[in-house]
């Protein structure tokens, strides 16, 4: 019997990684940090920006913005 090894290689665009950390990293942290002063809630902070960095990917989907 012989042994096969099988490699995998996933590629992930720059454009992609770019995205990610635009909206979910820098976008999502301000809008909790926004929310959590408005309302001095760990939970609204969360939800707010859970929904709002949502919201700001859909509106960017439909408008077709690149960054």
């Amino acid at each position: 019997m012989k042994n096969q090894h099988q490699v995998v290689f996933y590629t992930i665009n720059h454009s992609t990684i770019k995205r990610f950390f635009i909206l979910d990293c820098m976008i999502g942290t301000g809008f909790y940090f926004l929310f959590k002063i408005l309302s001095s809630s760990v939970l609204v902070g969360v939800l707010g920006s859970f929904v709002c960095t949502e919201g700001v990917k859909r509106l960017t989907r439909k408008r077709d913005f690149r960054f």
